[in-house]
């Protein structure tokens, strides 16, 4: 019986040590999205915080499920254990090949977006020059309508002035 119960304790020991690995494997991820976007500080400690929340309510519903919410110390350092492992093992290869190829996706995304956009932008260019002459033309025109409108009126005042 109390062999069993060793053998459950160990069960969890190696469970919180996998937790703790993919705890900091979803934190590489996030520092790939943090080298291929820019953030500023403000925004990183935000994310920060959100994801250490998360991953503190992770570990305790783990901890609540299988341990009947009872906090025990070894699966705590089990997880950081597991967060080390994968920190020494993993962590620097996944950051450098995770961000060779999302941002290598995201170049060629932009070049084919490029590509694919050429005429839209051709058309914007062409359209964003006639408006600009129409804008132009649009000027002269109201000009002279206003030079017309203050002969006329100076018309009217004269023909009043003449009754």
């Amino acid at each position: 019986m109390l062999y069993g119960e060793i053998i459950k304790q160990a069960q969890l020991f190696g469970q919180a040590v996998g937790i703790g690995a993919v705890l900091l494997l979803l934190y590489d991820l996030l520092r790939i999205w943090r080298r291929i976007v820019r953030h500023r500080i403000v925004g990183m400690a935000v994310e920060d915080l959100l994801f250490w929340l998360f991953c503190a309510l992770w570990l305790f519903g783990f901890m609540y499920r299988q341990n009947d919410g009872v906090i025990r110390g070894f699966i705590i350092l089990g997880a950081a254990a597991g967060m080390f492992l994968y920190s020494i093992l993993l962590s620097r290869w996944v950051v450098k090949a995770g961000t060779a190829l999302l941002g290598g996706f995201f170049r060629i995304a932009g070049r084919v977006l490029r590509v694919a956009t050429a005429p839209l932008r051709k058309l914007g260019g062409f359209c964003k020059s006639r408006m600009r002459q129409a804008g132009y033309r649009g000027k002269r025109y109201a000009r002279r309508m206003k030079k017309r409108a203050a002969r006329a009126g100076r018309a009217v005042r004269i023909g009043i002035k003449k009754l």
